[in-house]
């Protein structure tokens, strides 16, 4: 049983990498090269932080891979067993969707704030 919890988890963690790098490659294919990414908005909803197209495109990619190769590379995920295999999958679960939706909602923000610019 454990190891088809691995498995799903295994799965659930690539299709959110895959959402993640299909997306910033979306981005970064649509952006041009000088323009800078807003990283933060003030609560005026104007961007108050910026950062050159490359750290603002790929520090969620970065992230997303580290944190959830962290579960691999820690052998967590290969030494569970029985109801601590079934936590394990919920919080990798939780962990891909979280970064996938917060990947997919800084671009979102990205797009609006740069096509409100006309930087697009």
């Amino acid at each position: 049983m454990s190891t088809a919890l691995r498995v799903i988890g295994d799965g659930l963690s690539i299709a959110a990498l895959a959402i993640i790098a299909s997306t910033a490659l979306q981005a970064w294919k649509r952006i041009p090269k000088d323009v800078t990414i807003p990283m933060h908005w003030g609560r005026d909803g104007q961007p108050t932080w910026r950062a050159p197209r490359a750290l603002g495109l790929l520090w969620i990619p970065a992230a997303a891979m580290a944190i959830i190769f962290a579960f691999t590379l820690s052998g967590a995920t290969f030494r569970a067993q029985g109801l601590e295999a079934v936590m394990l999958l919920c919080v990798r679960a939780s962990l891909a969707a979280i970064l996938a939706m917060a990947q997919l909602a800084h671009l979102r923000a990205v797009i609006r704030t740069l096509q409100g610019e006309d930087r697009l």
